[in-house]
């Protein structure tokens, strides 16, 4: 998505990011440790620590992909990390604010990767946890399973779908 689509907007990820992204990436990841009864401050520091190895991954793995700012009416909601293959583009993650999600959000920015990849006959991919609701979404858009390694699911949009 480049520009403004009803307010949606993405910009590239600046250093001054890094504490919202942090943030949502907390929100996002860090119930599981909270619910399991781990000290707030060892809780913080395993996220700092699970969010640098995070970043640092998926930049060695996808050279050249793009981090960006989801904006709503120009404040941040979400992150959204795209690679933009000619012939496989990969949704490598997606995440939006508690008080966004629901509202189609999500969808829309993935409808619109898909429309991008679309023009250029480039196939799809992204990862989605086996339970996570958010397969239905996937589901619904055309994706399939193309693999499962018990915990993930990989998953692929052909682009003639």
């Amino acid at each position: 998505m480049s520009g403004d689509s009803g307010g949606l907007s993405l910009r590239p990820i600046a250093g001054e990011d890094r504490a919202f992204v942090f943030e949502l990436f907390s929100a996002v990841h860090g119930e599981a440790l909270r619910f399991g009864g781990v000290p707030e401050a060892m809780v913080r520091q395993l996220l700092e620590h699970q969010f640098k190895g995070q970043q640092g991954q998926y930049r060695a793995q996808y050279p050249g992909a793009d981090f960006d700012l989801v904006l709503l009416d120009g404040i941040p909601v979400g992150y959204l990390y795209a690679s933009r293959a000619p012939e496989c583009f990969v949704l490598i993650d997606v995440a939006l604010v508690p008080e966004v999600r629901g509202r189609g959000y999500a969808t829309r920015l993935v409808v619109e990767l898909l429309a991008e990849a679309g023009t250029l006959g480039a196939a799809v991919e992204a990862h989605v946890v086996r339970e996570s609701p958010a397969w239905r979404l996937w589901r619904r858009l055309g994706f399939e399973v193309c693999g499962d390694d018990g915990v993930y699911l990989a998953i692929r949009r052909r682009p003639d779908v």
